[in-house]
């Protein structure tokens, strides 16, 4: 029967005289195979590399947060600018309805728009005393009956952050300035109310009063901006 030498995984056929030579053999193999592995290249990254990837990949990330935040926010304010637009052409078609309310002193008309469905997407109705836009921005639909009607806007924020909700408002009754009667500002403190500007529809403006119609952005800067800590009203009024 052949004896059989084993070595580590190899399997010898004879042993004693011919062990060194397999050995040697062995040797020569495992050499040939390390140069063969060497010799293959070698697929990968580097550290260096990875990390100045990681970086790129920073930089566009934060750049694609900036970017898609300011098109939220345009999609935002264009939406708004609907919304106030609408509101005012609800309120004009049932004006004469308003006018006809009877009561004492100022009424409130939160309730009515809301039972005729008048109240726009955007606008959430908080109370017959209040009704709040997506800016947050406080609205009431007023009427002193007999005389006029309209709807005050109130910025309880700073208006350096609200500024483009502003324009928004003015744009509106700008276009809407052949049925409107006023358009007027204030800037409130706590204990005294500064009336900024008054500007006209286009039946009650002349050359001694400033017309809605030719309101200029200079003149809407002007009147969104307030003092600090101060609250900016806006009041879209109609006859």
């Amino acid at each position: 029967m052949r004896k059989i030498c084993e070595l580590g995984r190899y399997v010898l056929s004879k042993c004693g005289a011919d062990k060194k030579e397999f050995l040697s053999a062995v040797y020569k193999r495992r050499t040939q195979a390390k140069k063969h592995r060497l010799d293959v290249p070698q697929f990968g990254r580097s550290m260096v590399e990875m990390l100045g990837v990681l970086a790129i990949i920073g930089f566009l990330s934060i750049g694609g947060i900036a970017g898609y935040s300011k098109a939220m926010m345009k999609y935002k304010l264009n939406k708004h600018a609907v919304t106030i637009s609408t509101l005012i052409n609800n309120a004009l078609q049932i004006k004469d309805r308003l006018q006809k309310a009877s009561g004492d002193g100022i009424l409130r008309h939160h309730d009515t728009f809301k039972a005729l469905g008048l109240l726009p997407d955007g606008i959430k109705y908080v109370s017959n005393n209040e009704l709040r836009d997506n800016f947050n921005i406080r609205i009431i639909i007023y009427s002193h009956p007999g005389d006029f009607s309209g709807i005050g806007f109130y910025f309880e924020k700073n208006m350096d952050d609200m500024a483009d909700v502003c324009r928004n408002i003015v744009y509106a009754a700008k276009e809407n300035a052949d049925n409107l009667w006023l358009l007027e500002t204030s800037d409130s403190g706590e204990n005294e109310q500064s009336w900024k500007g008054h500007h006209y529809g286009n039946a009650y403006c002349d050359s001694s009063r400033k017309c809605l119609s030719n309101i200029t952005l200079s003149d809407m800067e002007s009147l969104c901006k307030c003092t600090e800590n101060n609250e900016c009203e806006f009041y879209v009024l109609w006859i």
